[in-house]
């Protein structure tokens, strides 16, 4: 059989030759017969032939089967029914497939169509029936590639999708460990800061063990200085006593060397406690500033992902405004579909009614054949178009199935985007609150080291004056022990007799200038403790408990006056007047 090679004849050709009565199946292995009308205008000749195509057919090559069609050259100008017959051998065996029947004319020009069936038991038919079974379906081979190019584009879409979600997923995943770390991080630094406090604790413990010391010192000094008063006849008898008391000096000059090297040892043990302390807190500052980049970057993301979230919304409306429009086409066509089965079953009444007035023994009525023949022309008008109509309803209804597919899968990528965008702002929110709270430690933790260098600066000032002035106290000492040895050794000519009452008087102002420096003539090397405020000395202490009784004074930081005497409010009126 020869055929041509062109691509099939457009829609409205195929409106020339109606296939009527084809069910939605035939039984599988029976003789097949299709009935099918011609138009006055088309005239069947001994080339043309009837074909059996599978649904999606994109050329007449593509048959499956065919049979010539018999010529009738009576009929022209006329509507002519005619049937073709199929044998069940040539017939196809898949039970899956729908085809339909095409009509060739003899240039190879497709001129009607029928509706698809398929060939199945009536019983399988039956259960798999649904109403939209006796739609047209005609397709070509070029809109078949292009559902299948969109399948693909959809489908990598879909993967470049799900690549996304893995890649923030192991994001998140990332992100939860950092911030396991940090929680590790700052339970470690809670445990030091825990043990830093506990050490100042023991060191405020010990100040008030020094001040007690101090206390109890200042005591027995004021105890001694009444003791010294009642022996001031007793003077040469005590100097036996002074022998020993020296010694016991040295004693005490040996317990305050040993005092001074622990309150060294102790310095040095604070200096390297400052510089690891600072290495903490470079290390930390480095550490903070690693997060506070990690956050941004965060942050960043965080945007990212909310402009994705509010892509995706543009595209949510979008598709529902195109849903909405393919909804409103549908119900369109459904009306129309409606009224053109109206018409249809108005042109087949006034069919039937027309067969019946005809009899065998009249002759036709002129005015009744071309209202008949117009009636026809009219139907098949009809039939093309409800054709045509239910094809662009189904591909219509298909592409309202597409959009709701992609509506539901871009509803579902939202939810889980903003689930993830919830969840990254309270993990956020948490690394900002741990955040603050180290820099809070980290401040305490300067405000600490801050007052331990003022203590260690204050101590270090403190030590240089006390040497100067013990130089000072050595060499007043030397000059009183020459003093005390020329007195003694003068004779008594030397003295002015007619001045009794001077010799009198001197003589208890030498032994009471004498007496106040008994304690550090006896011992030129014993350390004496001078107050920078108050000038008052204090001797047998040690430089701590020195250091708290000057923090014990009210001083004024601008002019250096001594205010223990005034209140806290006129201390602070002073302190406020020298700023303004």
């Amino acid at each position: 059989m020869e055929s041509s090679t062109e691509p099939a004849a457009p829609a409205r050709t195929f409106s020339q030759v109606v296939f009527t009565d084809i069910p939605h199946s035939y039984p599988p292995s029976t003789h097949v017969t299709c009935s099918y009308t011609l138009t006055a205008d088309l005239q069947p000749t001994s080339r043309d032939w009837v074909g059996i195509f599978k649904v999606g057919w994109s050329s007449t090559k593509d048959y499956h089967t065919f049979v010539w069609v018999e010529s009738c050259q009576d009929a022209a100008g006329q509507s002519v029914t005619s049937q073709a017959a199929f044998k069940d051998y040539y017939l196809p065996k898949d039970e899956v497939e729908f085809y339909q029947f095409c009509y060739v004319d003899s240039s190879g020009q497709v001129r009607g169509a029928s509706t698809p069936f398929c060939f199945r038991n009536p019983a399988e038919q039956s259960m798999e029936s649904s109403p939209d079974d006796d739609l047209l379906v005609i397709t070509t081979q070029e809109q078949v590639e292009l559902s299948v190019r969109e399948k693909a584009e959809l489908q990598k879409q879909l993967n470049q999708i799900m690549e996304e979600k893995e890649t923030l997923k192991q994001v998140l995943q990332q992100e939860q460990q950092e911030a396991a770390g940090l929680k590790e991080q700052n339970e470690q630094k809670e445990r030091e800061i825990f043990k830093l406090v506990k050490e100042l604790g023991q060191t405020k413990e010990q100040s008030e063990n020094l001040k007690s010391a101090l206390e109890q010192q200042l005591k027995e000094k004021d105890h001694l200085k009444e003791e010294m008063l009642t022996q001031m006849t007793k003077q040469m008898e005590m100097q036996q006593r002074d022998t020993a008391e020296q010694e016991k000096q040295c004693l005490a000059s040996r317990h305050k060397e040993e005092k001074y090297d622990r309150a060294l040892m102790k310095i040095k043990q604070l200096k390297e406690e400052r510089e690891e302390l600072r290495g903490g807190v470079e290390a930390q500052s480095a550490e903070i500033s690693m997060l506070k980049s990690k956050v941004r970057e965060d942050e960043r993301e965080m945007f990212n992902i909310q402009d994705g979230i509010q892509l995706l919304q543009v595209d949510l409306q979008s598709s529902e405004k195109e849903n909405a429009r393919l909804s409103a086409e549908l119900q369109q066509l459904k009306s129309l579909a409606h009224s053109v089965d109206d018409v249809k079953r108005e042109n087949q009444e006034l069919c039937r009614r027309l067969s019946q007035q005809e009899t065998p023994h009249t002759s036709p009525d002129d005015d009744l054949k071309v209202r008949c023949q117009t009636l026809a022309g009219q139907l098949q008008d009809t039939q093309a178009k409800l054709a045509a109509e239910k094809k662009e309803s189904k591909n219509a209804r298909r592409r309202a199935e597409h959009v709701e597919g992609e509506l539901l899968q871009v509803k579902q990528q939202l939810e889980t985007l903003v689930s993830t965008f919830e969840q990254e702002q309270r993990k956020n929110n948490k690394l900002e609150l741990q955040l603050r709270e180290l820099h809070e430690l980290i401040a305490d933790k300067d405000g600490t080291i801050e007052e331990k260098d003022h203590v260690i600066t204050l101590t270090r000032h403190e030590k240089d004056e006390l040497l100067r002035e013990n130089q000072n106290l050595v060499s007043d000492i030397e000059g009183l022990r020459t003093l005390y040895a020329e007195y003694h050794a003068a004779p008594p000519a030397g003295m002015n007799p007619s001045h009794p009452q001077q010799q009198q008087e001197e003589t208890p102002e030498q032994a009471e200038h004498l007496y106040e420096t008994i304690g550090s003539a006896a011992d030129p090397e014993e350390e004496a403790l001078v107050c920078r405020h108050c000038q008052e000395i204090f001797p047998f202490i040690t430089r701590e408990e020195l250091e708290q009784h000057e923090q014990s004074h009210k001083v004024c930081p601008f002019c250096t006056m001594i205010c223990d005497n005034m209140e806290q409010s006129v201390y602070e009126d002073h302190v406020y007047g020298h700023e303004l």
